[in-house]
């Protein structure tokens, strides 16, 4: 897994302050305090081709969050960051492949910062803690459109759409 995470641009979002963070987490969603200090990795994802050649100039994104601090605005975060990212190193759209229906977190991240849910996939796949087979979405974003001074720290401190 680590080749293919790290086979093109990897980004970790770190934090640069000491302090706390109350977040919920699964499986209960009991709500936790936990401290951050400064330097402890929040999250990271990658940008790189959705597939190589002809369509190189669409990319794709992973993303991984740690659970002691899911809910607290680091997936998006990641994501608006991803824009601007993958904008800056040329590609022209997103694409993510494999959005699963049994994460709607997931699916109003990704809804609320502008993606367009374009494909749906039955039966994707088997995924621990899912009975039977789950859908998977797939996701669009026209990175042509995004204003030249598009900053992703304000844009994932506005409340999100959703």
């Amino acid at each position: 897994y680590r080749s293919y995470f790290l086979s093109h641009a990897a980004f970790v979002v770190r934090s640069v302050a000491a302090g706390e963070a109350t977040t919920t987490t699964a499986p209960n969603n009991s709500p936790s305090t936990n401290i951050i200090n400064p330097g402890k990795i929040l999250g990271t994802f990658y940008v790189k081709p959705n597939f190589p050649g002809r369509c190189s100039h669409v990319c794709n994104g992973g993303f991984i969050t740690d659970p002691q601090f899911r809910s607290i605005g680091v997936g998006r975060l990641m994501g608006s960051s991803f824009l601007a990212l993958a904008r800056d190193l040329q590609y022209k759209s997103a694409y993510f492949n494999l959005v699963f229906k049994s994460n709607p977190v997931s699916i109003r991240l990704w809804e609320s910062l502008g993606f367009t849910r374009v494909a749906t996939i039955p039966n994707a796949a088997r995924l621990e803690g899912v009975e039977g087979l789950d859908d998977a979405y797939g996701y669009y974003f026209d990175l042509t459109g995004l204003p030249d001074d598009f900053d992703p720290v304000d844009y994932a401190e506005k409340p999100a759409n959703c």
